[in-house]
């Protein structure tokens, strides 16, 4: 598995958080039952464990990367973000924030693929305007 494909899987992770209820350990377990019910086996290995510890990260500071978030929004509130692209955002941002080997251009790009792939015809441009400026505004390792 590649590291795009492991960004995918965790995407998708990410963007079934909200419709599943419970604590966060059953939550994430529901959210990778669910995902993976008709896969042969979980993503095992180096990205196997990037998938985990991303979709950690985001689970746990989600109220964090949401601030930043709406900190870039002109006009607009969180809550009428197309939700694929709340997830993208919220990957992307945690990316960019905490994994220290994925550059802050990769992150973004990568993001934007993911958009292309599965929010609107709208969301590559939406996804990366909010996170260019995010760029210009946080330095990497903060």
């Amino acid at each position: 598995m590649t590291r795009r494909q492991a960004r995918r899987h965790a995407f998708s992770l990410i963007f079934q958080f909200p419709f599943f209820d419970g604590a966060v350990t059953e939550t994430l377990a529901e959210a990778k039952r669910f995902y993976y019910e008709n896969l042969d086996e979980l993503p095992r290995g180096k990205n196997g464990e990037y998938i985990d510890r991303v979709v950690w990260g985001v689970f746990e500071r989600q109220p964090y990367i949401d601030g930043v978030i709406e900190n870039f929004l002109r006009e607009w509130e969180i809550d009428r973000i197309n939700k694929v692209d709340l997830a993208i955002l919220r990957l992307a941002i945690f990316e960019m924030l905490c994994e220290s080997d994925v550059s802050h251009a990769t992150a973004a790009n990568e993001a934007v693929e993911l958009a292309k792939e599965f929010g609107t015809d709208d969301s590559p441009g939406f996804v990366n305007g909010v996170l260019s400026n995010v760029i210009q505004a946080v330095p990497k390792g903060e």
